[in-house]
């Protein structure tokens, strides 16, 4: 079996509205900015990211703009069509906030 696992922390830099599935599940996409010091290769180096969080179901919380937060999840292509399908998109499974 393949192994897709992620975690990453970060700040809430945009929260959208909770949508609603067509079998009526709670969604709802936030953007998590990312920050860090990494080593490569023996060397220091600063990486950021922003990455889109994907939040369903039981696990969508009241979660708030500027939020640290850790978020353990499986990537996805953002989508089927287009560009989407180049995009990586994490969808969480847990989240907890750091502040």
């Amino acid at each position: 079996m393949e192994e897709n696992s992620c975690t990453l922390t970060g700040v809430i830099a945009s929260l959208e509205a909770v949508r609603h599935t067509p079998a009526g599940v709670p969604r709802q996409r936030f953007w998590l900015e990312h920050r860090s010091r990494q080593q490569e290769n023996g060397e220091p180096r600063e990486v950021q990211a922003r990455l889109a969080v994907i939040v369903t179901g039981g696990t969508a919380q009241a979660l708030n703009e500027g939020q640290r937060v850790k978020v353990t999840g499986f990537l996805s292509r953002a989508g089927y069509r287009g560009e989407a399908r180049d995009r990586m998109q994490l969808h969480a499974t847990r989240i907890d906030c750091l502040d």
